[in-house]
Order: C-alpha cells, then structure tokens, then sequence
C-alpha cells in the first residue's frame, strides 16, 4: 500500500473514532394544551414526563419569527404561537443533558383552527 494512502487511512480512522454519536430518543409523552387563542396568536402549555435532563427547550417551528425558551422543568408556557395555512402549529421539545448534548426530541402538532 502506497504510504500516503495509508497514512489518509490511518487519519480517517482516527477521526471518526474520536467523534462522538449521540442519539435523541422520543419523550414517551408530551401533553399539549391550548390556553388560549384568540384566532392569530395562542398561548400553549407543553408538559412532558422525562425526568433525566439537565434542562430543556420547547419552541414553535411554524412561527414567524420562530420562537423558543428553555427551563429545567417538565413543562413550559409558549406565548405569539402562530398556526400555520392549514390551522396547523408545529412545536417541538428538545432534552439535554449536564453535557449540553440532547438526548430526547419530540416534535407536538396541534391544531389550533
């Protein structure tokens, strides 16, 4: 084998051990509530059940601008969420650990009209 080929080899092999893989699992429930809404904006409880995070983000992909907040609590309070064409906003919850690396996701479609 020609040494720079095997050097690239042993480079490349090096690299990708060195990165770490991390693996986002679902919440296994995440609760939804509409508090209010006045046909533009709504405001929206987001409560779930995982319990091992250090600390979490909840936001609104739908909305314009998007919006998000974090906290270390199991439920957080979204305000100005807007619906898109369809009625339709798109929420989502992302855990993360002491690290900063996420391991859970879940990504909340509610209905709002």
């Amino acid at each position: 084998m020609n040494p720079v080929y095997g050097m690239l080899l042993m480079i490349s092999v090096v690299s990708v051990m060195g990165l770490g893989i991390a693996y986002a699992q679902p919440f296994e429930k995440v609760n939804a509530d509409i508090l209010d809404f006045d046909g533009t904006f709504a405001t929206i409880e987001i409560s779930w059940n995982d319990n091992d995070a250090f600390y979490y983000e909840a936001g609104c992909v739908s909305c314009m601008p998007n919006l998000s907040d974090t906290t270390t609590e199991n439920s957080i309070i979204l305000s100005n969420i807007t619906p898109l064409s369809d009625g339709k906003a798109l929420l989502y919850v992302i855990a993360y650990d002491v690290a900063d690396e996420i391991i859970s996701a879940k990504q909340v479609i509610v209905q709002l009209s």
